[in-house]
């Protein structure tokens, strides 16, 4: 079988996150297949080195990169393409398309085409696949129930976790103990009303709040509250070992991966009830309503004072972070592409 991959947006945090670690666990497995993967020319130095590349660029969001990523898919005899996002290429191939959710059908944008583009988008990649994959059961449900997609054709594929993620290493060093956010500030992480819950908590006067990531400028003047901007990922283990806990009480997730990223490396973590982040973590995480302000001081006072219910927290969350392998998405993922390959003989 010989499968072609769209991997243009490996630089992205994200989906990039997803593809880095779809590539490695393909290359674990040792099968019969062939892997053409699609991306500019700067891509060889990050990709398998027992994989073929075929150099390809387009404008991401723009007609162009359905016609010019479809040729090339085209050009590479492929039985399979897959696409790591909704945009799906024109082409002959059986395509196998990742939609990770669907938060861009339900907040607000600053372009107003935008959720029409992505509506549309996501429509037609259900539309036109062979087979969809998802990362819980719960964009699964979301997709089949706002997008009226096939059912049968839809496989959950869950993200892994990558191998520096772990217990044993350096700890981030902070003159005061720390809870940590990581991700961004767009409007569903809900940091402003995490800001808000930390000022409130009793925790505020011996510790801080960091924020790892970007777009936290608005919050430089708000007591305890401290942006690192982007930091590597040997830093961001770093920081997950060294918290208190990880705090993301977002509105909206299709997965959740800071908060595995967080259980691998034996970190208490509290997250918001939205069922993504429910399902990834489980047992293994407090789960407060992300609109209440006081439950998340709440949860923030209850891990400050329990170390007891930490310790227990981040030893269940080490359990199940076992389970989350990009070996066992890529085997979940191969099998979706026989699947796709097989609909077209």
């Amino acid at each position: 079988m010989r499968v072609a991959i769209d991997a243009r947006k490996i630089a992205d945090f994200g989906i990039g996150t997803y593809i880095r670690g779809l590539l490695r666990g393909l290359a674990e497995i040792d099968d019969d297949s062939e892997y053409v993967i699609l991306g500019p020319a700067s891509l060889r130095d990050v990709i398998p080195a027992a994989f073929e590349h075929v150099v390809v660029d387009a404008p991401h969001y723009s007609m162009t990169e359905l016609f010019r990523v479809g040729r090339a898919a085209n050009a590479t005899r492929a039985d399979v393409l897959h696409a790591p996002h909704y945009v799906v290429p024109f082409t002959s191939i059986p395509v196998v398309v990742t939609i990770h959710d669907l938060i861009h059908l339900r907040v607000r944008h600053a372009n107003p085409l935008a959720p029409l583009y992505a509506r549309t988008m996501l429509r037609r990649a259900v539309r036109k696949s062979a087979c969809v994959l998802t990362v819980t059961a719960a964009v699964r449900h979301d997709i089949t129930a706002r997008l009226h997609g096939d059912e049968s054709k839809i496989r959950v594929t869950p993200n892994g976790v990558d191998a520096r993620f772990v217990p044993d290493g350096p700890r981030a060093q902070r003159r005061k103990p720390y809870f940590l956010f990581v991700g961004n500030d767009k409007p569903h992480k809900n940091v402003e009303r995490l800001v808000e819950a930390f000022g409130r908590s009793r925790a505020a006067s011996s510790s801080e709040l960091l924020l790892a990531g970007s777009g936290f400028e608005r919050f430089r003047s708000r007591a305890g509250a401290v942006g690192v901007g982007f930091v590597s990922d040997d830093e961001l283990a770093a920081l997950y070992r060294g918290a208190v806990a990880l705090v993301i009480p977002s509105l909206d997730e299709g997965f959740g991966l800071p908060a595995l990223e967080a259980m691998a490396c034996g970190t208490a973590v509290i997250t918001s009830t939205a069922p993504a982040l429910v399902e990834v973590t489980a047992d293994a995480a407090l789960h407060v309503e992300p609109a209440d302000i006081d439950a998340i001081a709440s949860s923030i006072d209850t891990l400050a004072s329990h170390d007891r219910l930490r310790q227990e927290l981040a030893a269940r969350g080490l359990e199940r972070a076992r389970s989350f392998t990009w070996r066992r998405c890529a085997e979940l993922t191969i099998e979706a592409y026989r699947a796709a390959a097989s609909v077209a003989r």
